[in-house]
């Protein structure tokens, strides 16, 4: 999506399919946007993979070690932020959104189940992620990198599995161009989205 129109009401569902589509396409731009979290002192940021959207429900949602800081983070203060850009349309989202983190629940569990074993091997670290250790490496055990490995020898990491579902509350749209840049604002209004055009 590119800026083609003067209509705000067109934007926030060609903002929807573009996150939607990202989901699917691992050389989307989107597919890896930075999240935003808070302890009320200080802002962590990094980059994530975008799992799920979801227009309808206004979601959004990646995955998480539930040991991570950023899980934490969100237990403490539910209100995320999600950074996208897009360099080659040079189109920037900053999302925020109402944040939850999902352990040892049906939606764990349902997204685990869509995992592929390659990547559940990722949450059977037997410290927790930024713990200090003495050479570089991922504290994975090394079994667990076979590629024989079963689902039941990696299910001790659905232990160490967290989903975290946004909804989306606000969407600012940004796009950059030569001739001037072109900012707008969305605010979900209980049964639609608001927008308000804004100076870049």
């Amino acid at each position: 999506m590119s800026f083609a129109t003067t209509d705000l009401e067109e934007l926030p569902p060609a903002i929807w399919r573009d996150l939607e589509a990202a989901t699917a396409d691992p050389a989307s731009p989107f597919r890896t946007p930075v999240l935003g979290t808070t302890n009320l002192f200080e802002c962590s940021m990094r980059v994530v993979v975008l799992r799920h959207a979801d227009a309808a429900k206004r979601e959004l949602a990646c995955y998480s070690d539930a040991r991570a800081q950023k899980v934490h983070q969100l237990k403490l203060c539910e209100q995320g932020h999600w950074l996208f850009y897009d360099p080659a349309r040079r189109l920037q989202l900053r999302v925020s959104a109402h944040t939850m983190v999902h352990q040892n629940d049906a939606i764990a569990r349902a997204h685990w189940a869509k995992t592929p074993l390659s990547q559940r091997r990722n949450y059977c670290a037997n410290q927790p992620p930024g713990s200090d250790i003495h050479a570089p490496g991922d504290a994975i055990a090394p079994a667990l990198k076979s590629p024989k490995v079963t689902a039941k020898e990696l299910e001790p990491g659905y232990e160490n599995f967290a989903v975290l579902v946004s909804t989306v509350d606000q969407i600012e749209w940004l796009q950059l161009g030569d001739t001037g840049h072109v900012r707008a604002v969305f605010n979900w209004t209980v049964v639609k989205w608001s927008g308000l055009w804004l100076v870049p």
